[in-house]
Protein backbone atom coordinates (compact mmCIF):
# COMPACT_ATOMS: atom_id res chain seq x y z
CA UNK A 1 0.00 0.00 0.00
CA UNK A 2 1.21 3.15 -0.80
CA UNK A 3 1.52 6.03 1.42
CA UNK A 4 -1.17 8.08 -1.14
CA UNK A 5 -3.79 5.32 -0.18
CA UNK A 6 -2.97 4.61 3.52
CA UNK A 7 -3.39 8.53 3.69
CA UNK A 8 -6.76 7.93 2.00
CA UNK A 9 -7.95 5.18 4.27
CA UNK A 10 -6.64 7.71 7.22
CA UNK A 11 -8.87 10.46 6.01
CA UNK A 12 -11.97 8.36 5.69
CA UNK A 13 -11.74 6.47 9.00
CA UNK A 14 -11.32 10.20 10.36
CA UNK A 15 -14.47 11.29 8.55
CA UNK A 16 -16.32 8.25 9.48
CA UNK A 17 -15.21 8.16 13.29
CA UNK A 18 -16.00 11.52 13.57
CA UNK A 19 -19.74 10.71 12.18
CA UNK A 20 -19.96 7.97 14.53
CA UNK A 21 -18.64 10.00 17.48
CA UNK A 22 -21.55 12.71 16.66
CA UNK A 23 -23.82 10.35 16.57
CA UNK A 24 -23.50 8.25 19.55
CA UNK A 25 -22.76 12.13 21.28
CA UNK A 26 -26.45 12.61 20.24
CA UNK A 27 -27.84 9.39 21.52
CA UNK A 28 -26.35 10.12 25.02
CA UNK A 29 -27.99 14.01 24.71
CA UNK A 30 -31.70 12.31 23.89
CA UNK A 31 -30.92 9.58 26.32
CA UNK A 32 -30.42 12.51 29.13
CA UNK A 33 -33.16 14.78 27.81
CA UNK A 34 -35.76 11.85 27.60
CA UNK A 35 -34.51 11.55 31.53
CA UNK A 36 -35.27 15.04 32.84
CA UNK A 37 -38.84 14.86 30.70
CA UNK A 38 -38.69 18.53 29.92
CA UNK A 39 -40.22 18.44 25.99
CA UNK A 40 -37.98 21.24 23.98
CA UNK A 41 -34.83 19.83 25.28
CA UNK A 42 -36.38 16.12 23.67
CA UNK A 43 -37.22 17.72 20.60
CA UNK A 44 -33.97 19.69 20.06
CA UNK A 45 -32.44 16.44 21.06
CA UNK A 46 -34.21 14.02 18.89
CA UNK A 47 -33.64 16.70 15.75
CA UNK A 48 -29.71 16.79 17.03
CA UNK A 49 -29.84 12.74 16.71
CA UNK A 50 -31.55 13.39 13.35
CA UNK A 51 -28.70 15.56 12.06
CA UNK A 52 -26.35 12.78 13.37
CA UNK A 53 -28.21 9.84 11.73
CA UNK A 54 -27.49 11.60 8.06
CA UNK A 55 -23.92 13.14 8.63
CA UNK A 56 -23.39 9.41 9.93
CA UNK A 57 -24.86 7.41 6.72
CA UNK A 58 -23.38 10.51 3.96
CA UNK A 59 -20.30 9.79 5.16
CA UNK A 60 -20.37 5.70 4.98
CA UNK A 61 -22.06 6.03 1.30
CA UNK A 62 -19.18 8.77 0.53
CA UNK A 63 -16.82 6.31 1.68
CA UNK A 64 -17.70 3.05 0.73
CA UNK A 65 -16.37 0.52 2.98
CA UNK A 66 -12.99 -1.00 1.36
CA UNK A 67 -12.02 -4.75 2.60
CA UNK A 68 -8.30 -4.44 2.92
CA UNK A 69 -9.03 -6.41 6.00
CA UNK A 70 -11.13 -9.43 6.25
CA UNK A 71 -11.33 -8.89 10.08
CA UNK A 72 -12.53 -4.93 9.44
CA UNK A 73 -15.53 -4.24 10.79
CA UNK A 74 -18.70 -4.37 8.30
CA UNK A 75 -20.10 -0.33 8.25
CA UNK A 76 -24.06 -0.13 8.44
CA UNK A 77 -26.10 2.90 8.28
CA UNK A 78 -27.34 3.87 11.23
CA UNK A 79 -31.64 4.05 12.09
CA UNK A 80 -32.91 6.97 14.12
CA UNK A 81 -34.88 4.07 15.68
CA UNK A 82 -36.06 5.11 19.19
Amino acid sequence: MTSQSTAALDGRDAVINEAARRLYDAEIALHIARQTGVGAWISAAYDRLHEAVVAHNAAIATFPPSRQHPAEPELRRASAAA
